[in-house]
């Protein structure tokens, strides 16, 4: 049924991410929380009114046919791609786990609906040297369209070969490409070298926490705060991933009863790594160091991090008064699908479809000549954050959703659904409705 699903209802896949205009707050943290969230909604207009999909000229279309370039760049399933040239694709990424080639299958499919050739996902496995040869080779082939996900430490050198080849249209999914610059009033991690498509890292640590808080509030009402602590998986090297650990601080310092004010960790995992056994070597002297406290609360921040924590707490015998979080969730599924349940809870996750579709949507309109990467989604540019003097590159927000055990199968389904995939087989029956496609900006972000 979910299958037919997908076929008669692909007018509503990934694609209207975002409507254009002011609306609504955010979604998630609230405004104590700092950081951005773009508030969803279903149901809204996206733009593509006015003229039939053989004849418009662009994408998600104003009702009057003239180009809206807030939308122009979102999949839309109306419009026929098949009157404008093919462009070649192709994805190059750090490295080969199911977070990036799940977004690489959804590509295969999306160029396909999008009348675009799918050259291929290629890896350097974490060889920031492999990665520009393989970028460098790519090039050479001369394809048209690059998504990049390489380590965000060498964005500049990336960014530096690109302007060499004027004439391609490149974008990156995991992280937004920043110089690396320093200094009072520059956006952490540097300026943005393009538009950004994503999330706030500093929303995305301050919403795990937000969940954590509620966790211990509903199961553990009368818990004892000098026995509660706290641990923030960090990796401080790497300033997009350590602002979700400053989420966590701030968050503590302000939430956090008097008692417990002392009781959190920034777990560094710089010189350990993003594997579990990271995790697992730093967390364990923490527990061991404050025997004392009965409650855990794991802000995990990558999935192998929080998986590691989680083994940890339950070799500790605190697995039913602590609970771990991540932002990501592929690891989480997995260890659901094997039946085990821990105090691993719950993944704050995006789907991949819209990701990867956005991605594609805004290099195709660049290839098209509807806009520049400067140019689009006009109304996500960011006072504070634009690329400095002179650029007006975008952060355009995508929906972002909580996963439990209870909800999990219902939320991969829809992902099958809303992309035309195959990847899940559940037992569960899904509607378009399960979850919010369209992201509009939230009120007051350019100002921020």
């Amino acid at each position: 049924m979910k299958k037919l699903l997908a076929l008669l209802l692909a007018a509503a896949m990934i694609l209207g991410l975002a409507a254009c205009g002011n609306s609504g707050g955010g979604g998630g943290a609230d405004n104590s929380g700092g950081g951005d969230s773009a508030a969803v909604e279903t149901g809204a207009d996206n733009g593509a009114g006015g003229e039939a999909a053989s004849t418009a000229t662009y994408p998600n279309a104003n009702p009057d046919g003239s180009i809206n370039l807030d939308t122009v760049a979102l999949v839309d399933p109306e419009y026929d791609y098949s009157q404008n040239p093919s462009f070649r694709v192709c994805y190059i990424a750090s490295a080969s786990t199911q977070l990036y080639t799940k977004a690489a299958d959804y590509a295969a499919l999306l160029c396909d609906q999008m009348n675009m050739e799918w050259m291929g996902f290629s890896s350097a496995e974490g060889d920031n040297d492999l990665y520009m040869t393989m970028l460098q080779q790519q090039l050479d082939a001369g394809y048209d369209i690059y998504i990049l996900d390489p380590d965000s430490t060498i964005f500049p050198t990336v960014v530096a070969l690109m302007e060499q080849y004027p004439d391609v249209s490149w974008i990156t999914q995991m992280a937004p490409a920043r110089d690396g610059t320093e200094g009072e009033g520059i956006p952490v991690g540097g300026e943005l070298m393009h538009p950004s498509i994503g999330f706030s890292n500093y929303e995305a640590g301050w919403r795990q926490m937000e969940r954590l808080m509620e966790w211990i509030n509903e199961e553990y009402p009368d818990a004892d705060w000098s026995k509660v602590g706290c641990i923030s998986m960090d990796y401080s090297l790497v300033p997009l991933l350590h602002e979700r650990t400053l989420a966590a601080m701030d968050f503590w310092a302000e939430n956090a009863p008097a008692e417990a004010q002392a009781n959190i960790f920034d777990a560094d995992c710089s010189a350990a790594g993003m594997t579990q056994q990271a995790a697992m070597d730093i967390v364990a002297p923490i527990l061991t160091n404050n025997s004392t406290i009965e409650y855990w609360l794991i802000q995990g921040n990558v999935d192998d991090w929080a998986q590691g924590a989680a083994t940890v707490i339950g070799n500790a015998g605190l697995e039913d008064t602590s609970c771990a979080v991540t932002f990501g969730g592929s690891n989480l599924e997995q260890q659901w699908d094997a039946g085990v349940q821990s105090c691993f809870r719950y993944a704050l996750t995006s789907a991949s479809a819209q990701y990867i579709g956005t991605c594609l949507g805004a290099c195709y309109a660049e290839q098209m000549g509807w806009a520049t990467m400067e140019e689009l989604w006009p109304s996500w540019v960011k006072s504070s954050d634009h690329g400095g003097e002179g650029h007006t590159y975008a952060t355009f927000l995508v929906p972002t959703f909580w996963e439990d055990y209870d909800t999990y199968k219902t939320f991969l389904e829809w992902t099958d659904l809303i992309s035309g995939a195959n990847y899940y087989d559940y037992d569960v029956e899904v509607s378009l409705d399960d979850y919010p496609i369209e992201a509009v900006v939230p009120d007051g972000y350019a100002d921020t």
